[in-house]
């Protein structure tokens, strides 16, 4: 029988704990390595992760884009990224997972893609910080993990709480990278409500319209702002997002092209092939021959 989807991990599938925490999890980078082996080899997490490397050097590919591992580097995913890493032995570091219901249930008026280094479409998902911003993180994760290895009275309210201070603390350095102004900060929220539409919508090929629409701005404004802050055009985000699980799926998943194209919502498959090969330079099936 075919594998029709790639490992879709949770945080019970790396717990090692007799009690269980199905929506936190903490460990050194080096420990976690050791104890999930399985975890080279690409596969997507129902949750967020943040990882920090102290040690080591190697590559992290996420969503078919490679990038370096080295000491004082952070990467951050989300639900539904495919990655997977090549690492020297000496590897480690601190990395941390967790759900949305476990971080909404204390600050029930926030969101977590309101951060920066979630919003896939607008930040890489790789910081490089200084000895001396690390040295800063460290007290944080030192304090998640102790927090984490006590079974005591509100010990989830206390692990929210210092979660909420290292989410505060990245994005202090992220402002510190690219600088902080009111109107960037309007921009921001406006291409981070896109993203979201985008991730909802993108296989019933909806219009520009319909999106300018649900922003409350013209469908003018929006590609303006999209093009000054991204280089790309609101059609190009829409016609990313779809080739980007065109090509997860053509390389990790065990379906025909004519498959895919009715998963992405062509009812037409011919339609699908030629936006593939006009996109890339190649057809569906020599991409997937190339990238496995």
């Amino acid at each position: 029988m075919p594998k029709e989807h790639l490992p879709i991990y949770q945080i019970q599938d790396f717990e090692a704990r007799k009690e269980k925490n199905p929506y936190f999890y903490v460990s050194s980078f080096a420990t976690h390595l050791q104890d999930h082996l399985f975890i080279s080899e690409p596969h997507r997490h129902n949750f967020y992760i943040i990882l920090l490397v102290t040690k080591g050097t190697g590559t992290h590919t996420i969503d078919f884009k490679e990038y370096e591992v080295k000491p004082g580097t952070i990467f951050f995913l989300t639900p539904g990224q495919v990655h997977s890493w090549k690492l020297s032995a000496d590897a480690d570091g601190c990395i941390i997972f967790f759900t949305a219901d476990f971080y909404i249930k204390e600050y029930p008026g926030k969101s977590l893609p309101d951060f920066p280094f979630f919003n896939a479409m607008l930040y890489r998902p790789v910081l490089s910080i200084s000895e001396a911003d690390e040295q800063n993180l460290l007290p944080v994760l030192h304090l998640l993990q102790q927090e984490h290895r006590q079974v005591k009275p509100l010990r989830d309210v206390i692990l929210s709480r210092y979660l909420d201070i290292l989410l505060l603390e990245l994005t202090r350095l992220i402002k510190a990278t690219i600088g902080d102004t009111p109107d960037k900060g309007n921009k921001q929220a406006l291409l981070q409500n896109l993203e979201k539409l985008i991730d909802q919508h993108y296989k019933e090929h909806q219009p520009v319209a319909f999106y300018a629409e649900q922003l409350h701005v013209t469908t003018k404004h929006l590609n303006e702002i999209c093009k000054l802050s991204l280089g790309k055009t609101t059609k190009e985000l829409i016609q990313y997002r779809t080739l980007l699980e065109a090509k997860r799926l053509l390389v990790h998943v065990d379906l025909t092209s004519s498959q895919i194209a009715a998963e992405l919502g062509y009812e037409d498959s011919t339609y699908f092939f030629r936006f593939f090969k006009k996109q890339t330079g190649c057809t569906p099936e020599q991409f997937r021959a190339a990238n496995k």
